[in-house]
């Protein structure tokens, strides 16, 4: 009979009106690195939460058995003592704080003669000690905002080796990761499994599945759909398992031709805002035509982010002009931009995106308001209406327009931001990394949308990470390395090879 290190089983999860978890069994082997698969409101992120502790015993329905035994946890501390580290995809640290504080916040009079008395030298000791033996490259001392989110991302996987769990759940862990250490990740999780920690990995990005994991399990709709091994694995059938359909083609096809130049950047410079004399970005000059979509593709750092919140107005210029459609304009707020037709979706929807304690009908409608309101008093049914258009339109899964949209999961809260840019009726739309963190069905959709809205003589400025996306979704490329824009590339021309060496000049 095959042992297993942890066994999840039959565990429902139900919620008022909603099941959200339908009797799934996940079973994990010592020392496995198993990813969890499913379309982003499949149940997977529930699942975690009910291994995690956060959802505890008496809330769910089945069995958790870990090391043969079963457990009853009462709290996310409970799961941690027990054998149980998690790392969220939410970056969730004390910025102001070290890196070795970080590790051992809790309890940072571990080892120490009394529990009064903290040495730090023992505490930064004792943290590069543990860094150095999972490979983790960051300095005990250093202080944490001083950090990229890569690097704040190895630090949360450091603070849960800590505790030296059985089983690691990592969540997303890659979403902001480089290529770089995407594969210093993969090093550390491969030398987990040789010193026989289990590993649950979430992703959304199949080739990621393929690279590192051995076994897979697939969710759809709540439910244990299936469990492939690494020789089973076969794309087609994982991605058909996740959506319960099948797609024939992830990028649709791109037709028509862009038209004449909507809007010109000329000279566009953001100032450092720590550093005199430095630019984030400096000397940038673009073109955008209607119904084109205009890819922004470089290294994370690039610049990119800062060119497109600049142009829209929530960055300030140092200097640099705008011009839509011939006619120079002043931008120098997002209800500048609103007022002129650009409209944008942030890179990250829960800073800048979303309201989570209000509905989906108001998210849609707050940038908007004046076209559901009379003499300053908005009208609910119109507010409906309009709302609901897109609700509708971005095909966005929930029960109704009145739910909130922390209830959603990640990639209806994008369809929700999408659904926001648009209810301006824009002419000019600026999208910062669409699909980053969702899953393969919804960015399918969220493709479907771009082409849509691009017949439709909608112009679009996309940035994304994945070089894929970009080039197959983009009419033409703008690469950026250090802040400026390095080099230009027609359709015909790029390649990923070609942008990978303009993005590291």
């Amino acid at each position: 009979m095959e042992s297993f290190v942890l066994e999840m089983k039959a565990i429902t999860k139900r919620f008022p009106g909603v099941v959200a978890n339908k009797q799934v069994t996940i079973q994990v082997k010592p020392g496995e690195i198993h990813g969890l698969v499913g379309e982003n409101g499949a149940g997977k992120s529930t699942l975690l939460k009910v291994l995690n502790g956060l959802y505890p015993h008496g809330s769910y329905e089945g069995a958790i058995v870990l090391n043969g035994k079963e457990m009853s946890f009462k709290s996310p501390h409970d799961a941690q003592s027990k054998g149980i580290g998690f790392v969220p995809q939410e970056i969730n640290v004390l910025e102001n704080l070290t890196v070795s504080e970080n590790i051992w916040v809790g309890n940072l009079t571990k080892g120490s003669r009394t529990k009064e008395i903290v040495s730090f030298a023992r505490v930064h000791r004792t943290a590069q000690e543990l860094l150095d033996t999972h490979n983790i490259r960051l300095s005990c001392r250093a202080v944490v905002k001083s950090l990229s989110v890569g690097q704040k991302q190895l630090l949360m996987i450091a603070r849960a080796l800590s505790k030296n769990p059985h089983v690691l759940i990592l969540d997303e862990p890659t979403s902001s990761l480089t290529q770089d250490q995407v594969d210093n990740l993969f090093s550390i999780m491969r030398q987990l499994k040789e010193r026989g920690t289990s590993i649950i990995f979430v992703t959304h990005k199949i080739d990621e599945i393929l690279a590192i994991t051995d076994r897979v399990s697939v969710m759809c709709d709540g439910r244990s759909i299936s469990t492939y091994s690494h020789e089973e694995y076969d794309t087609d059938r994982i991605i058909s398992d996740m959506i319960g359909r099948k797609i024939e083609t992830l990028y649709p096809t791109r037709t028509g031709t862009p038209g004449e130049e909507v809007l010109r950047v000329e000279n566009l410079a953001v100032a450092h805002p720590k550093i005199r004399d430095r630019h984030l970005v400096r000397d940038i000059n673009f073109t955008l035509k209607k119904g084109e979509v205009l890819g922004f593709a470089g290294l994370i750092g690039a610049g990119r982010s800062e060119v497109l919140s600049a142009v829209y107005g929530s960055l300030p210029k140092s200097r640099g002009d705008l011009f839509i459609n011939g006619t120079k304009v002043v931008i120098e707020s997002e209800h500048d931009a609103i007022r002129n037709g650009i409209s944008m979706v942030s890179e990250d929807r829960k800073r800048d995106g979303l309201m989570f304690l209000q509905d989906i009908k108001r998210n849609i409608s707050i940038n908007n308001l004046r076209a559901v309101s009379t003499l300053g008093t908005i009208r609910g049914r119109r507010e409906a209406e309009k709302a609901g258009k897109y609700f509708k339109q971005l095909a966005i899964r929930a029960p109704s327009i009145g739910t909130n949209v922390v209830a959603l999961s990640g990639g209806n809260q994008q369809k929700v931001v999408i659904g926001r840019a648009l209810n301006i009726d824009p002419l000019i739309i600026l999208l910062d990394e669409p699909t980053k963190g969702i899953d393969v069905g919804s960015k399918n959709e969220i493709y479907n949308i771009i082409n849509e809205l691009s017949a439709m003589g909608v112009s679009i400025v996309m940035v994304s990470s994945e070089l894929p996306e970009l080039l197959a979704m983009c009419d033409r490329f703008v690469v950026m390395a250090n802040g400026t824009i390095s080099r230009e590339f027609m359709k015909s021309e790029a390649d990923e090879v070609s942008i990978m060496r303009a993005a590291t000049v």
